[in-house]
């Protein structure tokens, strides 16, 4: 199984670092749509070591028309400075031969200006989340989630009147009440979108309470996958690497509008078996699209 991967619309993102362009709507002929969700964990593996390379190898073997990556940082000394999604974007044309475009949008803002003194950076370091295709992004736009947290959606030449929304909730257990909050934002601003999925890290596991009002509007596709045997990857469909029970990264879908074909969680471990290209595994999934997707 290979791995698993409008018109007028106005486009307010607060970094987007290559320009979208509002585009006609001029539909593509497909049947199918392959999404991806991916926390790089800033481009390091589970010991820490920074590599991008082995980020963007991964990422282009997803084969997906529409990436959303959780992590994803700019102008942070750490991390060599390097503006990681227009880094990503080069890497993936050269990669696979395809003109992928992409949106960023920061949601954390540090303090630190080292990169900009250095002359290798253009403000303060960020944290923040993208969506990358390999074609043309018609449109996006994001929403506040919380002071350092903010969804992001995009339309996409394959399904060009509904969007595909990434997000990355706040992390660890003392934060649900922050996570609730994020997704009494998101699920709104997701229905007013009419967005046919909702994916990314989530930091939270499918019981947590927090994850109802998603498991109300949107199928949550790996569970669903399992039950019809068209799941691939970690067995378990753990996410964390280590972690036989961590599923916190999901790729949600509308319960009317597509048909899930399958999905990966996909074990990214390096030939050695030692470590992996991040702290969390990717999930891909195949949709199949009704005729309405493309009209």
């Amino acid at each position: 199984m290979r791995w698993l991967f409008v018109a007028a619309l106005f486009v307010s993102v607060a970094v987007a670092v290559t320009t979208v362009a509002h585009q006609p709507l001029v539909p593509e002929t497909r049947t199918t749509v392959r999404v991806a969700t991916y926390n790089i964990h800033k481009g390091a593996d589970r010991e820490n070591t920074y590599d991008l390379r082995r980020t963007i190898a991964a990422i282009a073997a997803f084969d997906a028309d529409l990436v959303g990556l959780q992590e994803v940082m700019r102008n942070d000394a750490a991390f060599a400075c390097d503006d990681q999604a227009a880094r990503i974007a080069a890497g993936l044309r050269t990669a696979t031969g395809q003109p992928w475009t992409y949106v960023f949008v920061a949601g954390w803002t540090g303090e630190s200006r080292e990169c900009q003194r250095r002359g290798r950076g253009d403000g303060p370091a960020t944290e923040g989340v993208a969506l990358f295709a390999p074609g043309r992004i018609l449109a996006s736009r994001w929403v506040q989630l919380s002071t350092w947290r903010r969804g992001l959606a995009a339309w996409i030449g394959a399904m060009p009147r509904r969007p595909i929304i990434v997000a990355h909730l706040t992390a660890n257990g003392e934060n649900q009440p922050t996570r609730e909050r994020e997704v009494a934002a998101l699920m709104p601003w997701a229905r007013r979108l009419d967005a046919a999925i909702v994916m990314g890290d989530l930091n939270a596991l499918p019981d947590a309470t927090e994850m109802a009002p998603l498991q109300s509007d949107y199928r949550d596709a790996w569970p669903e996958a399992a039950r019809h045997n068209r799941a691939a990857g970690v067995v378990s469909g753990a996410t964390r690497p280590g972690r036989r029970l961590a599923r916190i990264d999901y790729v949600f879908y509308d319960r009317d509008g597509l048909t899930l074909d399958g999905v990966d969680v996909v074990d990214t471990s390096t030939p050695s078996g030692l470590t992996e290209v991040s702290d969390h595994r990717p999930v891909v999934a195949t949709f199949r699209l009704p005729a309405s997707a493309v009209r």
